[in-house]
């Protein structure tokens, strides 16, 4: 098992603070809450709220590294945007990141593409609607997911898919506080 963890080691040595850009004090003050509680992190355009979701993806790496059982997931609210920020996860960090969105199909896929998915890709980039479905179908559990980031979250009223999102995972969390499920 120790050589296991020297791999792991090894693959965070290898991305150096180098292939980073400095992070500034607020961006580093929004990370260390993010790793004590759920955040929301408000900032304008162009400020560095990626660069937050990457650091704290690379702190939670070594729970989310196959064949750990966790996952992170990033939504976006457009399709443009889901290879935007797999495109920055994979240039800085070293975790495997899948894309998904609707035309991709992934509305017809079954349990067993998306258990075939998760066991390859540690984070998840995806339209809300993909997530959501997901939920509704079981083919993901909430606790199996490590670390949610939600681009743009201020969507999540009324009855876009962030709010529906919020709402199932509050029903599930009832759900399993009130029976007991074996």
């Amino acid at each position: 098992m120790e050589a296991a963890k020297t791999d792991i080691d090894s693959r965070d040595q290898q991305l150096s603070d180098a292939t980073l850009p400095f992070a500034r004090s607020y961006q580093l003050e929004a990370l260390e809450k993010a790793l004590k509680q759920n955040t929301i992190v408000f900032l304008d355009t162009g400020s560095g709220k990626t660069l937050i979701a990457i650091m704290l993806l690379r702190s939670y790496a070594h729970l989310l590294r196959k064949p750990s059982p966790f996952f992170a997931v990033f939504l976006v609210p457009q399709v443009v945007l889901v290879s935007q920020q797999a495109e920055a996860l994979r240039l800085h960090t070293d975790l495997k990141v899948g894309i998904y969105w609707g035309e991709m199909g992934v509305d017809f896929w079954d349990a067993a593409t998306w258990k075939k998915e998760l066991d390859e890709n540690e984070v998840l980039v995806m339209t809300p609607q993909i997530l959501l479905n997901g939920l509704r179908h079981s083919f993901f559990k909430l606790h199996s997911i490590k670390v949610l980031i939600v681009d743009e979250c201020h969507h999540a009223r009324g009855k876009h898919p962030y709010a529906c999102i919020m709402t199932v995972s509050f029903l599930n969390l009832l759900f399993s506080l009130f029976f007991s499920v074996d």
